[in-house]
């Protein structure tokens, strides 16, 4: 004859608050980035339009950037300076 396994009767709301209690004693580590580091973690095609694409190359013949540089110097400049922006 087989002998059935039985889990023990646990209350749903009893696991549910167990396991909120896990998540509020995990410490989290905050990674620092490198700037500087290689650029392999990761790669995204960004499709323009015209007009898009024409202001991106005239931004960068104004300043001497390379398109990929320009796009590159916007996100940082944003990220240290626009959060006024985009609050």
């Amino acid at each position: 004859m087989v002998k059935r396994r039985e889990a023990p009767a646990i209350p749903v709301e009893k696991k549910i608050e167990a396991f909120a209690a896990q998540a509020d004693h995990v410490a989290t580590v905050d990674t620092a980035h490198d700037k500087d580091a290689k650029r392999d973690y990761k790669a995204i095609r960004v499709p323009f339009n015209e007009y898009e694409f024409a202001q991106l190359e005239a931004l960068c013949e104004k300043t001497q950037r390379s398109k990929l540089n320009m796009i590159r110097y916007a996100l940082a400049f944003y990220a240290e300076h626009g959060q006024n922006e985009l609050t």
